[in-house]
């Protein structure tokens, strides 16, 4: 299903066709509240497990970030996690830990999607399938890898505000996790996550909409015999 699926982030491009919106829209209205209520029912954090490092152009190369996340239920009831997790589409940066508290970040591109052509979401029951879906009592964890990447510059000289380049040196990073893949930009078809939510309500909480994690230290180093990106 991953291959018939193309999503890129401006930071770190997994396919290309004919369609693009920014995340920030998909933050308004209606996503809103999913954001408010999955920050309220799990806790994320990350680690950095791996990095990879391949040359954009002369000017700048891309480091290929392996995350481990860990999702952890801190609502007092069970809840409902897709075991589908895909990359995140909000990547950001901070020099230190007070510009983390402060939400002053180096490094935040905006993220647009390009699709193709997608899959239909599956048909949920009654019940949530185990084979796709987690469920968490109070403070149980599940974990898995995500991926993700950004950009770096050979020159640190020629880093400017809003260029999207990083320099070599230690950093925060967080990300914005999607908990409900089964919708645009993974899948053709929306759900009803409302319904479902009641639908599956004896079960548990069902979580959907925007997670950002903790952050986690990562260092970026220059690697001047980077393979060429693909």
């Amino acid at each position: 299903m991953v291959s018939r699926v193309f999503m890129k982030v401006m930071l770190f491009s997994i396919g290309i066709s004919a369609l693009s919106l920014a995340v920030d829209a998909q933050r308004n209205g209606d996503d809103e509240e999913p954001t408010k209520q999955a920050g309220d029912l799990l806790r994320a954090h990350i680690d950095v497990v791996k990095q990879r490092y391949c040359r954009d152009d002369d000017e700048a190369f891309t480091a290929s970030l392996d995350l481990r996340i860990r999702f952890t239920n801190s609502a007092g009831r069970p809840v409902i996690l897709s075991r589908k997790i895909e990359p995140p589409p909000v990547v950001r940066v901070a020099v230190n830990a007070d510009a983390a508290k402060k939400g002053t970040f180096i490094y935040a591109p905006d993220a647009h999607f390009t699709v193709a052509s997608l899959p239909n979401s599956p048909h949920f029951g009654q019940a949530p399938d185990p084979k796709l879906f987690i469920l968490l009592s109070p403070g149980e964890s599940f974990e898995t890898l995500i991926h993700t990447g950004v950009f770096g510059a050979y020159d640190g000289a020629k880093v400017t505000a809003g260029n999207g380049l990083l320099p070599k040196g230690s950093y925060l990073l967080q990300v914005g996790v999607p908990t409900w893949p089964y919708e645009w930009p993974y899948f053709g078809s929306k759900n009803d996550t409302q319904e479902l939510k009641q639908r599956w309500s004896k079960y548990g909480d069902l979580v959907a909409g925007l997670l950002y994690t903790d952050f986690a230290p990562f260092t970026l180093t220059q690697q001047f015999k980077n393979p060429r990106c693909h």
